[in-house]
């Protein structure tokens, strides 16, 4: 029976808890932006950044002072491209950069007097590509479109030599492009899902700063008291009826990010709902305890955005999205790998782009599980350790001068003369 108590007490807490959490974020406008609004409108509009995925046509003009018959045809095989339109042949470097500082073109390509010499006497010839680089979209196709002629020319030229030799009726060597997954080899399916995933794991963990820091002033406001009707739960009781709330709050905004925008962006999506579900509930799960745990460096709801905003951009870089793992320190691989959208970002692409099944992705899955139990255990050691032992502080604080965290709070905003109000007067007397 006393065991039957104890399990009926707990699940209890836990009940009283989510109802008190679920108090807090309704009644807080930022909580709401950090868990609904940012969920709802940040990957939509990243989508629309980034849309088109594609440019085609970009406008280049070429400066041709070779004038051979090989660096024409080179120009027009770059003018037949989908992604790059030749606007103009213009005479000298100098008009052409005047032409690309009016946006008249984006781009140079210019071919040296010796160009088709020194590739008739077996010498490699050189094709230079000057680029507006205000978009990184446009250096791409053009980038693309100059390397795709110059491997045509290149088997074409080698072709030619053993003409003689054996019969071909095509080039030498010929090169294929088969994307898999991103079949539109644009720049929002290869960035935007690791970005959503990231967008979702940054507002939880804001929107469990934020609610923090909103305690933290309620408590200086009450004498150290949260609110009269605070629930006396276990440390573990609380923790995991505010997971609870978090990951309800959460799931539904995270399906509409990792699959409805998708959807309605034409992002790849090759892996099943249900999958995506199963994998989103421990990635949500581990942020939640990760935001308990990071609790412990926000004391107002400034800092919130001092200690976690900024971490957003690393988290992404840490990724491997704009630098490969293979190139990272140990140490920052160690730390990307403690990150719980490193595994979900990771898993979700594989799953979404690549095609790949849950059981495939299923050490990704696992390593979400072990960090939701590893924050877990640092979140309840951190309430038990650092944060309730906080509180009693602010409460005995109170109850010896029941004014002390009102100026307090006054002295963090800058009215230093507020914090010990006797000392300043005793130094006025000696003056």
């Amino acid at each position: 029976m006393n065991e039957e108590k104890e399990k009926v007490g707990w699940l209890r807490s836990v009940a009283l808890t989510m109802r008190q959490e679920v108090k807090h974020i309704l009644r807080d406008e930022a909580v709401i932006i950090f868990f609904v609004v940012l969920a709802i409108v940040y990957p939509p509009l990243y989508s629309l950044i980034y849309n088109p995925e594609v440019v085609r046509d970009e406008a280049v003009v070429v400066v041709d002072d070779d004038r051979s018959e090989l660096s024409r045809r080179f120009a027009r095989d770059l003018d037949a491209s989908p992604d790059v339109w030749v606007k103009d042949y213009v005479s000298d470097m100098d008009h052409a950069r005047d032409m690309m500082a009016r946006k008249q073109c984006y781009g140079i390509v210019y071919f040296p007097a010796d160009f088709e010499n020194t590739i008739r006497h077996g010498g490699q010839g050189h094709v230079s590509l000057y680029c507006d680089m205000g978009v990184m979209m446009r250096y791409k196709a053009m980038l693309t479109a100059l390397t795709n002629v110059q491997m045509e020319t290149c088997s074409r030229l080698q072709s030619e030599k053993v003409a003689g030799i054996i019969s071909l009726d095509g080039g030498l060597v010929e090169s294929r492009q088969v994307p898999l997954g991103n079949t539109s080899m644009g720049i929002a399916s290869a960035v935007l899902p690791f970005i959503l995933v990231y967008v979702l794991q940054q507002g939880m963990i804001l929107g469990i700063a934020m609610l923090h820091a909103g305690s933290i002033g309620r408590r200086r406001r009450n004498r150290g008291i949260d609110r009269i009707d605070e629930v006396k739960a276990t440390p573990g009781a609380m923790l995991i009826g505010k997971a609870m709330v978090h990951l309800i709050y959460y799931l539904v905004p995270a399906i509409f990010a990792l699959h409805i925008v998708p959807l309605i962006f034409k992002f790849p999506m090759n892996g099943g709902f249900m999958q995506l579900v199963l994998l989103m509930f421990p990635f949500l799960l581990a942020s939640s305890f990760l935001g308990q745990v990071l609790r412990i460096f926000v004391y107002n709801r400034e800092g919130v955005f001092l200690v976690i905003a900024f971490t957003s951009l690393i988290f992404v870089f840490l990724t491997g999205i704009s630098w490969p793992h293979y190139q990272m320190a140990p140490y920052w691989v160690a730390i990307s790998q403690m990150i719980p959208g490193y595994w979900a970002s990771t898993a979700y692409v594989q799953m979404q782009v690549g095609g790949a099944t849950l059981a495939q992705v299923g050490h990704m899955y696992i390593a979400l599980w072990m960090l939701a139990g590893i924050y877990f255990v640092l979140a309840y050691l951190v309430e038990i350790v650092v944060l309730r032992p906080r509180y009693k502080a602010m409460q005995l604080q109170s109850e010896l001068d029941p004014e002390y965290l009102q100026r307090h709070v006054l002295y963090q905003q800058g009215d230093d003369d507020l914090l010990n109000p006797e000392w300043i007067g005793d130094e006025d007397e000696e003056e």
